[in-house]
């Protein structure tokens, strides 16, 4: 396939390297925090300490990724992902193309659920049902009326450093699931429409038909107890995760696919729940969020969560398919394309890098395809769907806003 015969122009340092300056108030420094500035470019910038710091004695696609994502602290201590305020939603399209996961501190603004205890899920939907993770061989779902919280179950060989106790799921997208719905609800009124009615898109996200669909088809609330929380895995989906922090404090620890070495497919379930644990393996990247906070992670991310609050914590989370995180896609495709855990993405991806819609097979793309004014240059405002406008994050290696016929053969 075309995407099989990518390569670099440039090394990845001088690929991935963007400009900051004073702007905005609200937008973050890279390497986490928050701080004045305006992105203005499609790269995070390199902290100057990074080259001695964080990256020193890593591997070279490792390096890489530390300079992508902005990784300034040492191997093994993980840094902050960056955190914004009141975006717009040309700045959350850049910043979901990107694929680098950050915070949205208002990111629950206009959710009515936010502010929702454990307690008030129980008595708004009394005939939910909650599943507990990770246990086998005991009772795993209860009447979300019960006292479900009272039930502390270890995580099978739980890193040190990450939750301790499963945590419960609802899992209320799977209620038209003749199969599914068992488990989510008794009694024959589902409670996903009333979820539904009362779930809002955020005003930063595109509201396009194929939003509204994976948006309002994939809300899950899941709730945990102190230490408590989702083992380290990588989801198989091919769609961004948004998660909005409805009441609590949760830590996040994330991390890019790692280096997969030439010769190697990593089988699928390699990052299956827990599976990296007791592998050295060190999360880069984390985040803390409260009550009304929110966080983007992009598909093909390792990631876990942990309550870190004094009580019941509790999240809604959904996937959105447009943007598509393309420049993360780029920046670490040799290994996406070595991990079966994201098989199911592979032609998806094939797809965006060789300007494809539909399900047609994926071929070199061709700048006249896109180029409408004919000036030999495909810009974002000639993108007129989801995979063109990700093609064109991909293609736009030096960030310049324009993608010509060769960046589209490099």
């Amino acid at each position: 396939r075309y995407l099989l015969r990518r390569r670099a122009r440039a090394p990845h340092c001088q690929r991935n390297m963007v400009v900051l300056r004073p702007g905005r108030p609200g937008l973050a420094a890279p390497g986490g925090g928050r701080g004045r500035y305006s992105v203005l470019g499609r790269r995070v910038a390199l902290i100057a300490s990074w080259a001695a710091s964080g990256a020193s004695g890593l591997l070279d696609d490792e390096r890489a990724a530390y300079a992508y994502f902005g990784k300034s602290t040492a191997h093994g201590v993980p840094q902050s992902v960056p955190r914004y305020v009141n975006v717009t939603p040309e700045e959350f399209e850049h910043l979901a193309l990107s694929g680098r996961p950050f915070v949205l501190e208002d990111g629950g603004r206009g959710q009515p659920f936010v502010g929702w205890s454990c307690d008030r899920f129980r008595k708004e939907y009394p005939n939910g049902v909650v599943k507990i993770e990770y246990v086998q061989g005991m009772k795993t779902a209860w009447s979300i009326k019960d006292k479900w919280e009272d039930q502390r179950h270890p995580i099978p060989n739980a890193d040190p450093d990450g939750p301790q106790y499963a945590p419960w799921y609802w899992g209320v997208k799977g209620a038209d699931d003749p199969e599914d719905a068992k488990t989510i609800f008794k009694g024959k009124k589902s409670p996903l429409p009333m979820v539904q009615k009362l779930m809002r898109i955020p005003d930063f996200m595109r509201s396009s038909q194929e939003n509204q669909h994976e948006i309002f088809g994939s809300p899950e609330f899941w709730f945990s107890m102190p230490k408590a929380g989702a083992a380290m895995h990588m989801d198989q989906h091919c769609e961004s995760t948004f998660a909005i922090q409805l009441s609590g404090k949760r830590k996040w620890k994330l991390g890019w696919v790692p280096p997969v070495p030439n010769g190697t497919l990593y089988k699928e379930g390699t990052y299956g729940d827990g599976a990296v644990y007791g592998k050295q393996y060190a999360p880069p990247l984390e985040a803390v969020v409260s009550e009304g906070e929110a966080v983007f992670m992009p598909s093909a991310f390792l990631h876990s969560t942990e309550n870190v609050g004094d009580g019941c914590a509790a999240s809604l989370t959904f996937q959105f398919r447009d943007p598509i995180p393309a420049q993360y896609f780029r920046q670490s495709l040799r290994h996406l394309l070595r991990s079966a855990d994201f098989h199911e993405c592979w032609h998806f991806m094939g797809q965006v890098a060789g300007l494809q819609e539909g399900r047609s097979k994926a071929k070199k793309p061709t700048l006249s395809s896109v180029d409408q004014d004919g000036d030999g240059r495909f810009v974002m405002a000639e993108a007129k769907s989801r995979i063109q406008r990700a093609a064109h994050a991909f293609h736009d290696v030096d960030g310049d806003g324009a993608v010509t016929a060769a960046e589209l053969d490099a």
